[in-house]
């Protein structure tokens, strides 16, 4: 590890402005959203596979009450919201 270049760095970073770390904090998070999207649909795959069925088809069937409420629907539901939320 070179360490004067994390000396340096981090003193670059604790140099910056509030608003210059949440850009940076940003630019980091977006660098890390394909593999986060990456994760969630391998999440959704196996539940997808498990129970035969499109996340979408679950989805709707879940919200309209038809397939109870069993705590691994509930996680079915929060990846595939999630999913969602991230595409946009």
């Amino acid at each position: 590890m070179n360490q004067k270049l994390v000396e340096s760095l981090a003193a670059i970073i604790l140099s910056l402005s509030d608003e210059e770390r949440q850009l940076l904090e940003m630019k980091i998070q977006k660098n890390s959203l394909p593999d986060q999207m990456a994760d969630l649909d391998r999440r959704l795959k196996i539940f997808e596979t498990k129970y035969q069925m499109s996340s979408e088809d679950f989805h709707q069937r879940f919200q309209a009450g038809e397939l109870g409420d069993s705590m691994e629907f509930f996680e079915w539901n929060t990846y595939y919201e999630m999913r969602n939320a991230a595409q946009v």
